[in-house]
């Protein structure tokens, strides 16, 4: 018997209970050599079609292109007037490929366009985990039957970022590789700021867990208002230019209720009904990991509500929450056609699934076609911005088309930020009308191109046809009874 004297007071932790309640040190996973391979090839393809394909950078893209070449060309004054939204990520890469010339189109293609396999990828990896491989297939159809998810990746959107940066971020903690997770999500506060609320909160997760790694987490918040408002502060003088270029846009739904029904536009009806479910089988399987995924995706939802409401919003915005949306309803078929054939027979798994994908197809069909039209105006961007370029060299080029400080040309409103590229111009100085006397590029309306460009005060000017080239037309406007143009000889910076 132990004496009274040598007993262990109850009140005292035993040395096991004393290593239990001791929190382990972070240890991130060893590589992954399979997942390395996967990721390259990922990157492999998106360079492979960046070189191959003839689908060119879209409006905005072609924007921050213009601003990467006047960063880096002391010929070309800087200046974020006359464009879109400020948006850290793409311009520090625009800024460094204009170092290359002709070739920064392509080459921020093909950072965009591996973004786009990679957010495939990491869809699939997040199904898959829960889900099994048929969850992952499933996510990686409802990522491609997002609104514009062709176009997003055809035209080098940040869309494509935004999705891959959720999906792989989520991935990564779940992998247990915080820190990786955590430079993920900074990257895709790059992109839209709002991940800067959920940056904060995963960095107060962080901070007791990694503490070598503080020292990040304190600079990645820092950094998001300094990259999102002090850069343009310091470039135009205006450090919310991204908020000012957004509410003089078009599109917004107007009202939070509209934005949130606006989700319903971004994917199709049932995957957005299917995610919802996903969430309440996951709740019902004790999938707290899952849940905690549902829950993100509509924080973000009512927090894009929110924003809208009091200022701007667009059915994009709300992308995130919907490629999370997409590992839901992929998981919602394959967990209730568990369940179904968990209480009947193991034959009822795959027919309740089919019997799920058929209930969808009146919309999921639709939405598919519509990716033929999405690659078709792709290629007519293509076409239209060829010919565009041919035109302005066979005019003269700059010199010719923009000879006095005080120039402007007008084009098809989409087109204006291509046009300013390879004018090598400020953006302000292009745009969807003529007020004064210049140069006018006229092509059809079709979406790749948007709206023809107007010329004020025509009554009172001379027009002159002076090119053809299918499908564009380009105009001399002069005033009235004048022969040319006034032929001036720029000096210093084009500004």
């Amino acid at each position: 018997m132990t004496s009274p004297g040598s007993a262990v007071p109850a009140s005292a932790p035993s040395p096991a209970a004393e290593t239990v309640a001791k929190p382990e040190a972070y240890r991130p996973p060893a590589p992954d050599r399979t997942l390395t391979l996967l990721v390259a090839g990922c990157v492999a393809l998106g360079i492979i079609s960046a070189l191959v394909l003839t689908w060119p950078p879209g409006s905005d893209p072609f924007a921050w292109i213009d601003w990467g070449q006047e960063i880096t060309n002391s010929k070309i004054a800087l200046s974020l007037s006359g464009g879109p939204s400020w948006k850290p990520f793409p311009v520090v890469f625009t800024a460094l490929f204009g170092l290359f010339g002709n070739a920064a189109p392509h080459l921020w293609l093909m950072v965009s366009r591996s973004a786009g396999l990679l957010a495939l990828l990491g869809g699939y990896r997040l199904a898959r985990r829960f889900g099994a491989v048929p969850a992952g297939v499933l996510a990686v159809v409802a990522l491609l039957l997002v609104q514009d998810a062709l176009f997003y990746f055809a035209r080098g959107a940040s869309e494509t970022l935004v999705a891959a940066f959720t999906l792989w971020a989520v991935d990564r903690h779940l992998n247990g590789s915080w820190r990786l997770a955590y430079v993920l999500g900074f990257l895709a506060a790059m992109n839209r700021p709002e991940f800067g609320v959920f940056l904060l909160a995963y960095a107060w997760f962080l901070w007791p867990r990694v503490p070598e790694f503080r020292a990040a987490l304190v600079a990645g918040i820092v950094l998001i208002p300094i990259a999102w408002f002090g850069a343009p502060g310091v470039i135009s003088g205006n450090p919310f230019q991204a908020g000012n270029a957004a509410l003089g846009g078009k599109g917004s739904p107007g009202s939070a209720l509209a934005e949130l029904r606006s989700g319903f536009s971004l994917m199709p009806v049932p995957l957005a009904v299917l995610s919802l479910i996903g969430i309440g089988l996951a709740y019902l399987r004790h999938n707290f990991a899952v849940v905690w995924l549902g829950i993100g995706a509509i924080a973000w939802a009512l927090m894009e509500a929110i924003i809208t409401q009091v200022a701007y919003g667009l059915p994009r915005y709300l992308l995130p929450a919907a490629a999370i949306g997409c590992v839901l309803a992929a998981l919602a078929v394959v967990w209730g056609a568990e369940e179904v054939g968990r209480r009947s027979a193991p034959w009822a798994v795959p027919v309740t699934g089919l019997v799920l994908l058929a209930l969808t197809l009146p919309w999921t069909v639709s939405r598919a076609g519509l990716l033929g039209q999405q690659a078709s105006d792709a290629g007519q961007a293509g076409l239209y911005i060829d010919r565009l370029f041919i035109a302005v060299d066979r005019v003269g080029g700059t010199a010719r088309v923009l000879p006095c400080r005080g120039s402007r040309v007008a084009i098809n409103h989409t087109l204006a930020s291509a046009l300013a590229w390879k004018l090598q111009v400020p953006e302000y100085k292009v745009g969807g009308n003529l007020r004064g006397t210049g140069f006018v590029f006229v092509a059809p309306h079709v979406r790749p191109a948007g709206a023809a460009p107007a010329i004020a005060h025509r009554s009172l000017r001379t027009v002159r046809t002076i090119l053809r080239l299918h499908p564009w037309r380009v105009l001399e406007v002069t005033r009235l009874g004048a022969s040319a143009t006034p032929n001036c000889h720029l000096a210093g910076p084009r500004a």
